[in-house]
Formats: C-alpha cells, sequence, structure tokens
C-alpha cells in the first residue's frame, strides 16, 4: 500500500449536494482506516438530523461558519475548529452566511466513497445549491446511516 499519494492522482472533484467535494483519502489507501474529504460548503447547506452506524465524522473548519448539533449540544464552529461526531450519536449542521470550507474525516472509512457515487464530475458547471432528500435517504441506508429527523 502506497502511503503517500501524489497529488495528481486526487480524484476530480464532485458537486455533492450542491458542495464541491474532493475525496482526499480513501479506503483503498489507507488499509480501511479512514477517510478524508475537503468540502466547499454553500450558505444554508446542512444534512437532516441523521446518525450513523458504521463510522465517526469529525469536520476541521478551515473558513467560515458552522452551526452544529449533536446530541443535546448546539454550537458554531470556525476556523481552526474541530467538531467530532461520534457514530450512534445523532447530528446535523448548518452551514452560516458566507458558505464554508471544511476537512471532512470519516473513520473508519467508507462513507466518502457515498460523495463520489452521489456526486457529479466537478468539470461541469455548479448544480442548484439544494439538498435531495430523496438521493441522500436512497445512499444513507447503502452506506449505514439513518436519517432521523429534519434539517437545522
Amino acid at each position: 500500500m502506497d502511503l503517500i499519494r501524489p497529488k495528481w492522482m486526487d480524484d476530480e472533484p464532485v458537486w455533492w449536494q450542491g458542495a464541491r467535494f474532493q475525496v482526499k483519502g480513501r479506503a483503498e489507501e489507507t488499509g480501511g482506516m479512514l477517510g478524508l474529504a475537503e468540502a466547499d460548503f454553500w450558505a444554508g447547506m446542512g444534512p437532516p438530523l441523521h446518525v450513523h452506524h458504521r463510522e465517526d465524522e469529525a469536520f476541521y473548519i478551515l473558513e467560515g461558519q458552522i452551526r452544529f448539533q449533536r446530541g443535546d449540544e448546539d454550537f458554531v464552529g470556525g476556523p481552526g475548529d474541530f467538531v467530532f461526531a461520534p457514530r450512534e450519536v445523532p447530528h446535523r449542521f448548518k452551514v452560516l452566511e458566507g458558505g464554508a470550507r471544511a476537512l471532512v474525516l470519516m473513520t473508519p472509512a467508507g462513507l466518502e466513497h457515498m460523495f463520489l457515487e452521489g456526486g457529479i464530475r466537478a468539470a461541469s458547471a455548479p448544480p442548484p445549491e439544494h439538498y435531495d432528500m430523496g438521493q441522500v435517504a436512497e445512499l444513507a441506508s447503502k452506506y449505514g446511516w439513518d436519517i432521523i429527523g429534519p434539517a437545522l
């Protein structure tokens, strides 16, 4: 297994629910230990309340602000903040005004493939800034998480 993937081998970015995602680390490269994506989120974007059964999810915020609900907590994270959402703990987020950019870490790996499977090649024009709940619900069951409530 190669430990370092040259930049020229990066997966092509995809539009996932109107946001630009670029997978930086995949299960195939990490022995299944972790997946990593860089995401450029649009203002207002946010998934419904959901719970992961297979993986923990974490966000390292690079730019902008994101409101998170994790279990009973409600807080805003900004540049330099690390937000951890363990499996089996319900969570959701909403990107605040101006949009945000973050690294999204998934451990163990696998969920990064959902962004690739459900995404549209970013070489195309950006799709509308819209969260397609039908598509997300389909992919959720395949990738081991459940939608349990509305978005923020």
